[in-house]
């Protein structure tokens, strides 16, 4: 799921496989650095979004669903 030639930040690798644990949830709001949240983006086939205070959602949905249909 990730990009492994850009993944450099292990506990970030460790949290995302935590949230989305088994692939039924496809939605979630984390508490992220700035730096976190690029490297999310840069490194899985997710949309990030900033909600304020260091908070984003994370979405898989968009990944999931082109990869399906």
């Amino acid at each position: 799921m990730t990009n492994q030639a850009n993944t450099t930040d292990p506990a970030l690798d460790e949290l995302v496989s935590q949230c989305f644990r088994g692939g039924e949830v496809l939605l979630r709001e984390l508490r992220l650095t700035p730096e976190q949240a690029r490297r999310l983006a840069a490194d899985y086939p997710a949309r990030v979004e900033p909600l304020g205070q260091d908070w984003y959602e994370i979405s898989f949905q968009e990944a999931h669903y082109s990869y399906v249909n």
